[in-house]
């Protein structure tokens, strides 16, 4: 997984992920990676309709878009 998400952030790739939040609540979201600091990844997130910040730790799993 953090191979995959490494790579769609190097290429600004879109990608879907499970996502916990610090509540429990899973969520799927789409994103558009902008950024990878530390143990946050910064990215738009389709489902908010805003830039958001996730905790590396957080998400469960990502699917990258296949061509």
């Amino acid at each position: 997984m953090n191979r995959l998400l490494a790579r769609c952030v190097s290429e600004r790739s879109p990608f879907t992920m499970i996502y916990q939040s610090g509540a429990g609540q899973l969520t799927q979201r789409y994103v558009f990676p902008i950024s990878c600091d530390g143990d946050t990844l910064t990215a738009y997130c389709c489902l908010r309709k805003q830039i958001r910040m996730f905790k590396l730790s957080n998400i469960l799993s990502v699917a990258g878009k296949t061509a």
